[in-house]
């Protein structure tokens, strides 16, 4: 078997807790948000809401589409796009099927720093996308890109935390999926499958 599938088995086991189980009772997660999100320190503030709104799509998406550009870097691109894809889907599909609601329907909300969404907590996007992404970038990316975007995916799956609107085991299914969806497309794209995209762009 390969390794990434048990990333995908540790994603499964916590999912199947947390359905069974609910957010507020899964071990130490109603203490670890509160450690996070009750203690928030202002000067930070503005921070953690503009990587909890801006860290995702308005980072990755214009960093994948300015490695397409070139052709030494268009292979990235293109391994971080299929990957992205199968992530948004198996992330929509666990969001559907564990449905669990945020943290500030449990717990105090007046530490809630943006508006609260109305989809399901478990996993959380942001934490699948941006781990995901930055794996990628760490199996194909020179050194300082993925160190830079490892930090900023770090950051920002604790700002959904910080912020109040993932408990601390979304964040933890997050990065679990969102390192298999990596792996195996990086496997894939070893593979030679993801070549003809390539291809196809260089026509």
């Amino acid at each position: 078997m390969k390794y990434y599938w048990f990333l995908l088995i540790a994603f499964l086991i916590i999912a199947i807790s947390v359905k069974l189980v609910s957010e507020p009772g899964m071990p130490l997660n109603i203490l670890l948000f509160k450690v996070i999100n009750y203690h928030q320190v202002s000067s930070l503030n503005p921070i953690m809401v503009f990587l909890t709104k801006y860290g995702r799509e308005y980072v990755w998406i214009p960093l994948t589409a300015a490695l397409l550009i070139f052709r030494k870097t268009r292979r990235i691109a293109i391994t971080l796009a299929a990957s992205f894809i199968l992530a948004i889907i198996v992330g929509e599909i666990a969001k559907y099927a564990v449905a669990q609601g945020r943290p500030f329907l449990y717990v105090h909300p007046d530490y809630l720093l943006v508006p609260p969404p109305t989809d399901y907590s478990f996993p959380s996007g942001h934490a699948l996308i941006v781990s995901d992404g930055a794996l990628v970038l760490m199996k194909m990316a020179p050194r300082w890109l993925w160190i830079i975007m490892l930090i900023e995916a770090v950051l920002v799956s604790y700002s959904r935390v910080y912020v109040g609107v993932h408990w601390p085991y979304d964040v933890i299914g997050g990065w679990l999926l969102g390192g298999w969806t990596a792996f195996f497309t990086l496997d894939v794209e070893r593979r030679g499958t993801l070549a003809f995209v390539e291809k196809l762009l260089k026509a």
